[in-house]
């Protein structure tokens, strides 16, 4: 008899530190699935999107968003630009979507010959290669940074055209703020 409740004990101790190990197993797995498939803290570099982001700021970008979605105008995103044999993010707005053409003419943006306000404050000193009528093609975004007299975006040529598949995610909220 003592035998037996010993057996019994030592099984529910075994079954019980099982229970307590698969719960830390799978709660390590879900967080790498999380951090490594849907979000990640990403640091903002420059000032391209003051006043909305500042230099230094950690923002979560939702790296599912656009796997499932599509970018949608305005949507603050981070995009990942290669130069050769390296990469890194920058923090820009989707301003224009497939289809569009875009065009910057005596310092207002125009969309599809028509003027869009209310997006930046200033008036934009640079078309850069928005001066000639930009054309997006099927998989093409025009993006820019809220501070559209210091950022390089769209504007330039060696950024231009965002295909979607540069997109790393979209900018859901900012975890701590710089400066």
């Amino acid at each position: 008899m003592k035998n037996y409740r010993y057996k019994e004990r030592r099984n529910r101790m075994i079954r019980q530190i099982s229970l307590w190990a698969g719960a830390v197993i799978g709660s390590v797995l879900l967080a790498f699935v999380l951090v490594h498939y849907c979000f990640e803290a990403i640091p903002v570099h420059g000032e391209s999107m003051e006043p909305s982001y500042h230099n230094g700021s950690l923002v979560l970008v939702n790296k599912l968003a656009y796997r499932v979605g599509s970018p949608g105008r305005l949507d603050p995103v981070m995009i990942e630009l290669s130069n050769g044999s390296s990469s890194h993010y920058s923090l820009k707005r989707v301003i224009g979507l497939p289809g569009e053409k875009i065009l910057i003419e005596d310092g207002k943006l125009l969309i599809n010959g028509e003027e869009i306000e209310g997006i930046f404050t200033e008036e934009i000193l640079s078309p850069g290669l928005a001066a000639y009528e930009v054309k997006l093609e099927e998989n093409e975004y025009f993006v820019m940074g809220d501070n559209c007299n210091n950022s390089e975006d769209s504007r330039a040529g060696n950024i231009g055209n965002i295909k979607r598949e540069e997109f790393a995610g979209k900018v859901v909220m900012t975890i701590r703020d710089g400066e």
